[in-house]
């Protein structure tokens, strides 16, 4: 499962070093650099695309998303690909109806869209979905009992929380499912990101951990994922795991997306 939140961000300028703060002012939300994110400052805006350097499928990148001194460097050149992503309004999808409270999808990678709504307390995870209705590697729907909340507002240092749902009728590459995903998530701030040609201060990492257990024998599956959030930007990189990673703060990474300053897909 995939977790993205995607706002506006205006066109910055090419800046070919670090710099010690943040872009300036974004149309309708300025950062105030408090170490926090409102609801405010996590706008949503359809039809609004940023731009990622995203390593490729089947390509794996060596991080650090556990540095000291709450310093993460993932500005190091990269001849990724540079994707286009946004938010996309749940209305016009085949699955819109299994989701009424859904609002909008986002990619969700390997084919699949996840589906969210948001209010003044969090973001709120519906479901996933296959972006095509009949693909050839079968039709996924997995709708929640209840919502998963992957941000809770206003998301600042310290936080932790976790959210067992119940999946009651799911579909999962073609084949029936019924069981459960837990969502664990933890909170730091108040630190510094570098992402190539721009630094991000402050930052709040945010570390996610998915185990998906079926009702009734195995596999129970777990994956991590680490994103870092900056106020009217949203996600302005993010580290995903391989399969059942023990480690929170881990080194390699299945995927691997940051912010592309500047650059047109």
């Amino acid at each position: 499962m995939r977790a993205a939140i995607f706002v506006l961000v205006a066109a910055c300028g090419t800046n070919l070093t670090p710099h010690p703060e943040p872009p300036p002012e974004l149309p309708s939300c300025v950062p105030d650099r408090d170490g926090q994110i409102t609801p405010d400052e996590l706008p949503i805006a359809f039809g609004s695309t940023v731009a990622y350097y995203a390593s490729p499928a089947g390509a794996t990148r060596t991080i650090n998303t556990g540095a000291m001194n709450r310093h993460w460097d993932l500005s190091d050149e990269t001849n990724d690909p540079v994707i286009a992503l946004g938010p996309t309004e749940l209305k016009n999808q085949w699955y819109a109806a299994s989701f009424p409270a859904g609002e909008l999808v986002v990619d969700g990678g390997g084919g699949l869209d996840g589906i969210y709504h948001q209010d003044d307390t969090a973001l709120w995870l519906d479901g996933t979905a296959s972006r095509e209705m009949a693909p050839a590697a079968g039709k996924t729907l997995v709708r929640y009992a209840q919502p998963i909340a992957v941000l809770r507002f206003p998301v600042a240092d310290g936080d932790r929380y976790s959210t067992l749902a119940q999946i009651p009728d799911g579909i999962v590459a073609g084949l029936p499912f019924i069981g459960t995903d837990q969502v664990d998530v933890d909170v730091t701030g108040d630190g510094s990101l570098d992402v190539p040609y721009v630094r991000f201060s402050p930052a709040l990492r945010v570390r996610t951990l998915v185990t998906r257990k079926p009702s009734t024998g195995t596999p129970v599956v777990t994956r991590r994922n680490t994103i870092f959030l900056f106020e009217c930007f949203g996600e302005v990189a993010r580290a995903e795991s391989r399969v059942d990673e023990p480690a929170a703060d881990f080194t390699t990474a299945a995927y691997l997306r940051r912010f592309a300053l500047g650059v047109t897909p």
